[in-house]
């Protein structure tokens, strides 16, 4: 337990720092649209040839304020920054994604919690009958009205009693347990937990007999699927602007100790501006070779996109028709429990009017109480499978 809750903690955090990762990736991705100023301070040894009237020093020191800006007249950095918020958009459905697991297995837990509850509470009555009828039967063995062997059955159905007890009783500390590891509480007071009651427990609760296609494709996992892919078809483009010419501004201002005058002053300064466009002739086919990649990757992606979408619709045809058979099954488990509730009557009004004895109302009254343990166990399963749905 404390491995599968350790797992899942870490998954909550893993996709939420991968979160900021994307979310940084956009700033750094805006980044590159915007123009960059630098600054350094450099030593420089000069040889130029002696011209008249020009005269400057073949060594010196120079501060130089360099600006670059990449013109983005076809919109390349931009679309680069669309493909990273098509990341970070994927990778939040991916984070909701882990937090409705965890809270599937939140409800998951508790819901199983108050169904050991109620067959806790039940079968303490079977093992009280029980033992009521090894009393009985422990005095007629020695009146000596039966033999050995039926004491030996009675002594038999109340340790089987008995061991079923302490089984229900191990699960429900397991249960409690991982309810507090997975709401961060302490395990130490497990038992004081507060909690509902079973019978009280979605009264209400209508599960759906069909679910709208616009709910399973809204979906965290095909949504994210789906942007992950919008963000691979924008890299094709990208791709594909590659092969045009990039539109540069450069400038340079700077101080310098070469010609005459003061550093900081006006005749000792060094200014240019260059702006124009540069075309790649050969670069070993890398620009030829990303467009291809971009394309095999948008290529997987969308089949990961379908096969994403064909699950879904699976998944959840399998949990419709998981709750149409179980409800059903719920339906004939209340039957059962309710005809053997009626033989339960029938067999108290016997006993009443004398013509039974009460090791038999002991027997039927835990009959009644199997059954209505059998009819708890498909109820839990009908607030399963809502959960089942839910997820």
């Amino acid at each position: 337990l404390h491995r599968v809750d350790r797992r899942q903690r870490q998954m909550c955090i893993r996709d939420r720092y991968k979160s900021e990762q994307f979310r940084y990736n956009i700033r750094l991705s805006l980044a590159n649209q915007l123009p960059t100023l630098n600054v350094a301070a450099n030593y420089l040894g000069l040889k130029v040839p002696m011209l008249d009237n020009f005269a400057v020093r073949k060594n010196g020191f120079i501060l130089p304020f360099e600006f670059n800006y990449e013109a983005d007249l076809l919109l390349k950095n931009a679309d680069k920054t669309k493909s990273q918020k098509k990341l970070y958009k994927a990778q939040l459905y991916d984070e909701k994604s882990v937090y409705i697991m965890l809270a599937s297995d939140v409800a998951t837990t508790y819901i199983n919690i108050l169904k050991f509850d109620k067959t806790l509470e039940l079968q303490e009555k079977i093992v009280q009958n029980k033992k009521e009828i090894l009393n009985r039967v422990q005095k007629r063995y020695n009146c000596g009205t039966i033999s050995k062997t039926e004491l030996n059955e009675a002594k038999k159905e109340l340790n089987d009693e008995n061991q079923e007890l302490e089984s229900i009783k191990k699960e429900q500390k397991l249960l409690l347990n991982y309810l507090a590891l997975l709401c961060a509480r302490s395990a130490y007071n497990v038992d004081d937990f507060k909690r509902g009651e079973f019978d009280d427990f979605a009264k209400n609760l209508v599960l759906p007999d069909e679910i709208s296609s616009d709910l399973i494709f809204n979906r965290p996992d095909v949504l994210s699927s789906f942007e992950k892919l919008k963000s691979a078809k924008i890299d094709i483009t990208v791709a594909k602007k590659d092969f045009f010419p990039t539109f540069n501004i450069k400038g340079l201002y700077a101080f310098n100790t070469l010609g005459p005058g003061n550093f900081f002053s006006w005749g000792a300064t060094l200014a240019t501006l260059v702006a124009g466009a540069t075309q790649g002739i050969f670069e070993g086919g890398r620009k030829v070779a990303n467009l291809k990649f971009k394309k095999a990757y948008y290529s997987e992606l969308l089949e990961n996109f379908l096969h994403t979408n064909l699950s879904a619709i699976k998944e959840v045809n399998d949990a419709l028709y998981q709750t149409k058979y179980d409800l059903k099954i719920l339906s004939e488990a209340n039957e059962k429990y309710l005809a053997q509730k009626n033989n339960f009557e029938l067999e108290k009004s016997r006993l009443i009017n004398g013509v039974s004895d009460y090791p038999s109302y002991l027997e039927q009254f835990n009959q009644t109480l199997f059954e209505q343990q059998n009819y708890t166990e498909k109820k839990t399963q009908k607030f399963l499978d809502a959960i089942s749905l839910y997820k």
